[in-house]
């Protein structure tokens, strides 16, 4: 065999011993895409040849309708930081239901949250509740384009900012974005950035690392470029910390000490709960205050500040502190760099690990990548490992040391594997 079709046979070994292990999730699957078109609501968990169906989690595992226990390293693509049915919270979350639930009204548990929010991410004074990342991405933008009354939006290839916003290349056209003016930049290149700037921008939409577009950290150098840019313009610089506001307490702006005028979040705030949150300096978030009609904005949603939201944010909030938080990157950065030094050290060129602290990407190049990348996917899997397909580990607050010397050893067996393979 060449080199393609031995790689493209050990994959096809890996699916099938998949297939053979999984037999429910495949029927249920089957069962699925006749009602849900690919067999589910979130294209991310779409998986061929069928995705893993779970019954139920605890901690840092999920057990499949197989009977199948993983070691989870996805972490519900960085929501589930708190690991999986966390007892502070599944607390919380009784205490609300015994309380009444779609109350139509006001609780405590709303300003509080607000004021955890605001203590925490040093641009944000005022702040908005909503469902989504893509929800709180989507006001941010229609309030800095009312606020600076123009429609210009620069935005970076490759960025993601939900499911409304999301951006491969310049060259490249989506159909489920939102028709806004956009302007194409690529990320972390101030030169070819410095050469779209114009003094009509309404906002600057960055990610302080790019998560969905690999796991690819901003410099500072380029967010101060930014800052700097937005302030000449009259632009509303945006930060988008979805992912990125569990990287340090106050964020990665509060990390590397650079403030935008807008912020928004979502994820792991919520507890586990629908969540979006955008927020800003008082002078912008008081246009949903303005006594003038003609410039005042209104934001409702009938789940906005939804009791079980409030309530599980509210107790999920007291397990993120400082401490936790540096543990938890000590975590990923331990396995990012002892996984570079394995690499390394197997003499195979084609994978790559990226990200900061307890985010990381994994790649693959070369003509194989794809190829590569799921052998890699279906070898964990086979060791009851689960890392997010694309390439993707989130560590969770559940995680330990130990974990993370699993994850090291998956790694190993598959590098000694996989060079065996293509040697």
């Amino acid at each position: 065999m060449t080199g393609a079709n031995t790689i493209n046979f050990k994959l096809q070994t890996l699916i099938n011993q998949y297939e053979a292990t999984h037999p429910l999730s495949k029927n249920h699957f089957e069962r699925a895409q006749k009602v849900l078109p690919a067999g589910s609501t979130r294209s991310v968990l779409v998986s061929r040849p069928f995705p893993l169906i779970v019954e139920s989690a605890d901690g840092t595992s999920f057990t499949t309708i197989d009977g199948v226990t993983f070691e989870d390293f996805v972490s519900d693509y960085s929501a589930a930081i708190y690991g999986h049915s966390h007892p502070v919270i599944r607390d919380a979350v009784q205490n609300a239901l015994a309380s009444g639930f779609s109350l139509g009204g006001i609780t405590q548990k709303e300003a509080q949250l607000a004021e955890i929010v605001t203590e925490r991410i040093p641009s944000i004074e005022k702040v908005r509740f909503c469902n989504s990342g893509t929800e709180a991405n989507t006001f941010a933008l229609a309030t800095a384009m009312a606020y600076t009354k123009r429609k210009k939006i620069l935005v970076f290839e490759n960025g993601y900012h939900g499911g409304t916003l999301s951006f491969g290349s310049k060259h490249e056209t989506n159909p489920m974005n939102l028709p806004h003016d956009f302007i194409f930049a690529k990320y972390n290149d101030i030169p070819t950035t410095k050469a779209l700037l114009s003094n009509d921008l309404a906002a600057i939409l960055v990610e302080p690392m790019q998560a969905a577009g690999g796991m690819h950290p901003a410099s500072r150098e380029f967010l101060a470029y930014l800052r700097e840019v937005a302030t000449a313009t009259g632009a509303v610089l945006i930060f988008d910390e979805v992912v990125t506001s569990r990287l340090h307490y106050h964020g990665l702006q509060g990390y590397w000490g650079i403030i935008p005028d807008m912020t928004t979040l979502g994820k792991y705030i919520g507890g586990g709960f629908p969540f979006g949150a955008f927020g800003g300096s008082s002078q912008i978030m008081d246009l949903f205050d303005s006594p003038d009609p003609s410039v005042a904005l209104h934001h409702s949603g009938t789940f906005n500040n939804n009791i079980f939201t409030m309530s599980a944010a509210v107790a999920a909030s007291n397990l993120i502190t400082e401490a936790e938080l540096q543990r938890l990157n000590r975590m990923g950065d331990r396995f990012r760099e002892q996984g570079i030094e394995l690499i390394r050290a197997s003499g195979f060129p084609s994978m790559e690990l990226t990200g900061y602290g307890s985010a990381v990407g994994i790649h693959f190049s070369g003509p194989d990548a794809a190829v590569l990348g799921d052998c890699f996917y279906f070898f964990l899997l086979a060791k009851r490992i689960s890392v997010g397909r694309r390439g993707f580990v989130s560590m969770n607050l559940i995680h330990t040391e130990a974990s993370v010397d699993r994850l090291l050893g998956a790694v190993k067996g598959f590098l000694d594997d996989i060079t065996g393979v293509t040697a």
